[in-house]
């Protein structure tokens, strides 16, 4: 009966909504003329300017993604403050991880591609394959907990990815690359605008051989986006994108021999393979009514569906193989109202809204012989969330802030073999809440704090577990976290911010490796705790220099410390999570052609995966280095570029085995080279 109810209320709302959209005006949306890389929407829903966020953000724009080392969106994550990146030895394996949350990252950092939830329901987490970078306009990284504004997924952090829209007069680009292990790329984009419509294509191809045996990669992608203003006041946004991939799975190679016996870069899982369909398309709906020129508010209404079908394969020799299909449908309807005036000459930001997500995942099983999966269920997830929050101005520069959120899940699970069969149904729900302060004590600075309450519903096969079934008695996590921080603003050419924190987190869940092959389960208390420190120079304003068109550098530093509070394990550190972590990069522009780009990374050591009584020692730390170059005079452009100049030998992932110490490494590559040319007209 709830489903149906909550069903009822969705459509209510989004009625109310739409008959609003058709009664009233809404404003064209005017960032065309605004600074784009200054422009934040992610911590408050709010569009807010960067310096007034009371956050730890940061934003790349469109000139950093288009001067970026990498075709991948985690690659250019993984430079940024606090940001942990590994992977399985291919870019559709790629975890990113803000404040410690290793294994589980991918359903603890919220991902949104303009408002699109991306996060599957499963313990997938968001396919950053899918994601194309040349479509990127900026991405916006919020560091810390945002469960509040976003409800689920929102723990350790959120990434607003905004893709590209059209504007002005028709324009092209063409691109091409060519690189090691035969990474071959084609990329081709169009975009304009002519009187109240815009438009954006883009199509990609993607192949490899992989840096390792069965590690290679074809991925295609088409997607667009067409916006129509029919009056001033009225803004309508339509998407859609289509992915295909198939992909091998090398697997990890242990110390007892394989590493020996293969090599870095061989396998002892050649023939596991996956690949992946998707599809989506979102509708969005902006307007803002007026009255006399007064202006009343922003009305927004955003719905998406997504299908995405995923298979692997994966071979155990003698003991036959193992085959899963995934298939996910998910509808989602996003309604807010936005209030962002002044009153009485004070800043007032007000917020309220609905999130509303109705999924299906069908898990069918097969393979041959004793290794044969026989899932075959359906697990349904509606989820629905009512959200509220306020920021205002109580004294000049000086404002409080405070939220809260109400959301429930309903699970249903429907079994038709393997160890049992049946219906059963879970209702989890949740209320959170948030209060903080901030003060802009001077132009593009302020200090800030606050507090804020976190939550995580179970993925829809964290439920579930091939060898030991159905598991309804898990609990879903709750905590708190708490923050402060100051952004400081030199005279426009040094940007420094520091911000500490502490998370404490309870029923956190997690795969148990014991007992082997090991089952989901909730840790009894973690603790993390850190500082963040990230700086960003423009030394040209600080020293002229008539050779250079530009001379941007940004370091960053982060400290954290992620612990078990309690239980088995108490005192213990949560594996796969470094103490320290640094970045640096340099962008530099001469000659009004050449661009000249050079990063490198440091990431401390940390205990493998399912060590949660760090009986092995640490993975070694390593420091990644990459540089590029480029040509540029309009309309054509040429670049060649270097990873891993100093040829580190490293591993981002390890995994413990479930029996004992030994350990499965994922090598990552070794120097590697592309060049590359692209057309714009």
């Amino acid at each position: 009966m709830r489903r149906p109810r909550i069903r009822y209320l969705a459509i209510s709302v989004f009625t109310v909504y739409v008959y609003l959209l058709g009664s009233a005006h809404a404003e064209q949306d005017k960032k065309e003329s605004l600074d784009l890389g200054n422009i934040i929407i992610t911590p408050t829903r709010i569009g807010e300017s960067e310096s007034q966020i009371s956050s730890n953000i940061s934003v790349i724009g469109e000139d950093a993604l288009e001067g970026c080392m990498t075709n991948n969106v985690a690659d250019v994550l993984n430079k940024e403050l606090g940001v942990n990146v590994y992977s399985a030895s291919t870019y559709k394996t790629s975890k990113i991880d803000i404040r410690g949350f290793a294994d589980t990252a991918v359903s603890n950092v919220l991902v949104l591609v303009d408002g699109r939830k991306v996060n599957s329901i499963d313990m997938s987490g968001p396919d950053w394959l899918q994601i194309p970078l040349e479509s990127i306009e900026r991405i916006e990284v919020i560091r810390g907990a945002a469960s509040v504004l976003y409800g689920d997924n929102a723990v350790g952090g959120v990434i607003n990815i905004i893709t590209k829209k059209g504007r002005g007069p028709i324009t092209a680009k063409i691109d091409t690359s060519y690189g090691s292990y035969d990474a071959i790329l084609g990329d081709f984009e169009v975009s304009g605008s002519q009187k109240d419509i815009s438009y954006y294509l883009h199509s990609k191809y993607y192949d490899t051989q992989g840096y390792r045996v069965n590690s290679d990669l074809l991925a295609k992608d088409i997607n667009g986006r067409l916006c129509y203003e029919p009056l001033d006041s009225i803004h309508i946004d339509i998407s859609s994108g289509w992915h295909k991939d198939s992909y091998g799975m090398p697997g990890g190679l242990n110390d007892t021999g394989e590493l020996s016996q293969y090599g870095r870069r061989g396998s002892a899982n050649q023939l596991d393979n996956a690949d992946t369909d998707d599809v989506f398309v979102r509708s969005a709906f902006d307007f803002k009514p007026e009255i006399d020129d007064k202006k009343l508010g922003i009305l927004s209404v955003d719905m998406s569906y997504r299908d995405r079908k995923a298979y692997s394969s994966f071979d155990y020799g003698i003991w036959g193989s193992t085959t899963v299909t995934y298939l996910i449908d998910t509808y989602g309807v996003i309604a807010n109202y936005v209030y962002n005036e002044k009153i009485f000459d004070r800043g007032f930001n007000f917020l309220t809204g609905v999130d509303y997500y109705d999924s299906k995942n069908k898990i069918k099983g097969g393979g041959s012989g004793l290794s044969a999966s026989t899932d075959d269920l359906v697990i349904t997830k509606d989820e629905i969330g009512y959200y509220a929050y306020s920021d205002v101005e109580i004294l000049p520069k000086f404002f409080i802030n405070g939220g809260g959120r109400y959301q429930r899940a309903y699970y249903k699970f429907d079994q038709f073999s393997g160890l049992a069969t049946g219906t059963q149904k879970k209702d989890p729900d949740e209320s959170v809440y948030m209060t903080g302060a901030k003060y802009e004590y001077a132009d593009g600075s302020n200090i800030h704090a606050g507090i804020q309450e976190t939550f995580r519903f179970l993925a829809t096969d964290e439920w579930y577990n091939t060898w030991t079934g159905l598991n309804t008695n898990l609990k879903h996590q709750k905590g708190i976290q708490y923050e402060a921080g100051i952004k400081h603003n030199f005279n426009d050419w040094l940007d420094l911010s520091v911000t500490p924190y502490w998370i404490d987190i309870k029923d956190e869940i997690y795969l148990n490796p014991v007992p082997a092959p090991g089952i989901n389960d909730n840790y009894d208390k973690t603790r993390r705790k850190g500082i963040e420190v990230g700086s960003k120079i423009d030394l040209l304003k600080l020293m002229p220099a008539r050779i250079f068109d530009k001379i941007d550098l940004s370091a960053n530093y982060t400290f954290q410390e992620a612990k078990f509070a309690g239980g088995a394990y108490s005192g213990k550190y949560i594996p796969m999570v470094p103490s320290h972590q640094a970045g640096a990069g340099i962008d530099l522009g001469c000659f009004r052609h050449v661009t000249i780009y050079l990063s490198g990374r440091y990431t401390d050591k940390r205990y493998s995966i399912n060590d949660i009584n760090n009986e092995t020692p640490r993975l070694p730390g390593y420091a990644v280095f990459d540089g590029k170059i480029s040509y540029r005079k309009d309309p054509f452009e040429i670049y060649f570029g270097v990873n891993n100049i100093f040829n580190k030998i490293y591993s981002s992932y390890a995994v413990k085995s479930t029996f004992s110490n030994v350990r499965d490494y994922f090598p990552e590559p070794e120097r590697n080279f592309y060049v590359g040319a692209l057309a714009r007209f």
